[in-house]
């Protein structure tokens, strides 16, 4: 803007000195006086036509382009699958054969099955004389005396009345003790369970012992 006013203002006095002159050469023969409102018209259009090439010589102003706005990016959120099953610690006992062996400590008297013969589901010949084998394992934390025992509750007993066999010794924890109880199948043929409780000296239960089997014909 500032360049068209200083442009304008320098064309100004051009004209007037133009049209001076013209007014000046009246009295000569040279050519015929010129119009004064044609020369002043011919100032105005330069005038104008100068301030056209400057318009267009100013480069346009650069129109600011929008900045993207960056959206803050979420962070996931770790969560957790409510069906997922917790884990738990087991001590893990490595066995002289290499067979890492699972074990559990109970506190007071604890026992596990470990072996049995016959097995469940055996047939057996009709008063058949065996000897019902099962081995028990101590888990707990204290010692079997000798005042621990296996007692018959109920099914079909293995020896005529005996119902009480004890241990023959003190089995310490982590040890073992082996039952070999006198037994003789039914004369009748059939399905037979028997069951046991392996009791502490105050005649508490703590452990179950059953043998299932047939009879045959």
């Amino acid at each position: 803007m500032f360049k068209q006013k200083k442009s304008i203002l320098w064309f100004l006095p051009l004209g007037i000195l133009v049209i001076a002159l013209s007014a000046c050469s009246g009295g000569a023969n040279a050519e015929p006086t010129q119009d004064p409102n044609v020369v002043f018209t011919q100032v105005a259009e330069t005038v104008m036509v100068s301030m056209t090439q400057t318009a267009e010589a100013v480069p346009p102003t650069a129109t600011p382009e929008p900045t993207a706005t960056q959206m803050p990016t979420a962070i996931p959120t770790a969560t957790t699958d409510p069906n997922q099953a917790t884990q738990v610690a087991t001590t893990v006992v490595v066995q002289p054969s290499g067979i890492p062996t699972a074990t559990s400590q109970r506190y007071g008297d604890g026992a596990k099955w470990n072996t049995q013969s016959p097995t469940d589901g055996t047939v057996l010949e009709k008063s058949q004389n065996f000897a019902f084998h099962v081995c028990l394992g101590n888990i707990g934390s204290t010692d079997w005396t000798t005042k621990y025992y296996l007692q018959y509750v109920s099914g079909q007993q293995l020896w005529w009345d005996t119902t009480t066999f004890h241990l023959g010794d003190t089995v310490k924890p982590g040890d073992k003790w082996c039952f070999d109880l006198p037994s003789i199948a039914p004369a009748n043929p059939g399905e037979y369970t028997t069951r046991w409780y392996f009791k502490n000296g105050s005649g508490d239960s703590f452990f179950e012992v059953y043998f299932h089997y047939y009879v045959g014909q």
